[in-house]
């Protein structure tokens, strides 16, 4: 079977999300499938694009753009996507940083409307914010008639599609994304530390992730006598947060850890992961740390109600504002002795998610369809 992946995620280095179709790929090499894989083009080398390489995965690339009404133009005419179909793929899986990114491939839904491959649409992140206008619900809404299986990461972002697009959809699956470590869902030891240490990891994206809203709730009067500490962990706009952490007198208190592969090693030194979310699919960061039996503080966005009961196995804040934020941190710093069992709680449920790979979940779909 040919079997073609393609991701619409503009992400460097490497976007957690891109590991569910990077697994399942690896997964259909192993049992004898041809596998494709469509790319934006990477600044740097990728060990993961090129262990996929190694493995008999072949990648057609394309160029990143800056203006999306220009790439839409260029693109109602060339398509970036003819070298991939005239392999003639068996079936086709987009995997889409959002639905939104339907809107900028034109090219990509003429070659499906002409072509016979099965196709699954897979998408990772929705957000109450994004409000499709008539002709962007037509777009997508296209996709969703031609695609065979559409899969979401959580069921608030399949119902918030259903109600964004005005559409019930039929052949749908939920499961999450895969974490990056498949090889072992233990368990860490509880760091018992006087100072709290708190985590934050996700990129420095406000719009999403909002460490602003994190920061400024951080500042709040209470905070001050407190023992703790918040460490960073991500890439993005680190100018603005440097400066936001200035305005609110917390440099002695927040420092900027960079990028690290292997969450696990966060996870050794910092008890709880706080992340105070705008929008989300499902945090895979959130999903590691629950696995390494860390306690989750997020807002109640995307699929973190459906994996987070409050105050048994993490918090949850109502919104992605300070004020309930800052509730949602008063909760965790009231119940600092039952800690460890919370993140014992977070480890279980985490587990569960995952007593069958999503990889696998995929990889069925694909064989099935």
């Amino acid at each position: 079977m040919k079997i073609a992946f393609i991701s619409t995620v503009f992400s460097n280095p490497w976007a957690g999300s891109e590991e569910l179709w990077y697994q399942t790929s690896l997964r259909c090499l192993e049992r004898g499938h041809q596998v494709i894989a469509s790319l934006f083009q990477m600044p740097c080398s990728c060990p993961q694009i090129e262990n996929f390489q190694s493995h008999g995965g072949r990648v057609h690339w394309r160029k990143r753009f800056k203006n999306g009404r220009l790439h839409v133009l260029k693109h109602s005419y060339v398509s970036a996507f003819r070298q991939l179909f005239k392999s003639k793929p068996d079936v086709v899986i987009l995997s889409l940083g959002s639905m939104m990114d339907l809107t900028l491939q034109p090219d990509l839904l003429r070659e499906l409307q002409q072509s016979p491959a099965k196709v699954i649409l897979l998408f990772l992140f929705n957000a109450d914010c994004l409000v499709p206008d008539d002709n962007a619900r037509a777009i997508i809404g296209s996709y969703c008639q031609r695609a065979n299986h559409l899969i979401f990461v959580s069921k608030h972002n399949c119902l918030l599609a259903e109600r964004q697009l005005a559409l019930k959809f039929n052949k749908v699956s939920v499961f999450s994304g895969s974490i990056s470590y498949t090889d072992k869902y233990e368990k860490l030891p509880w760091r018992a530390n006087d100072t709290l240490e708190m985590a934050c990891v996700a990129r420095f994206a406000m719009q999403e992730k909002g460490q602003d809203i994190l920061i400024e709730s951080l500042a709040q009067p209470q905070w001050k006598s407190r023992n703790w500490r918040l460490n960073l962990f991500g890439l993005g706009r680190e100018e603005y947060l440097r400066q936001l952490i200035n305005h609110f007198k917390l440099t002695e208190r927040v420092r900027f850890r960079g990028y690290v592969t292997d969450t696990r090693d966060i996870w050794r030194e910092n008890q709880i992961m706080v992340l105070a979310s705008r929008a989300e699919g499902l945090s895979l960061a959130v999903l590691e740390a629950m696995i390494c039996g860390r306690v989750c503080v997020v807002t109640d966005v995307g699929g973190h109600g459906e994996v987070i009961t409050d105050s048994q196995s993490g918090f949850l804040a109502e919104a992605p504002q300070p004020k309930y934020f800052g509730r949602a941190l008063e909760r965790a710093w009231s119940m600092k002795e039952k800690l460890p069992e919370i993140g014992q709680n977070a480890h279980e449920a985490a587990f569960k998610k995952f007593s069958e790979t999503p990889d696998k979940k995929l990889l069925y779909l694909i064989e099935q369809i």
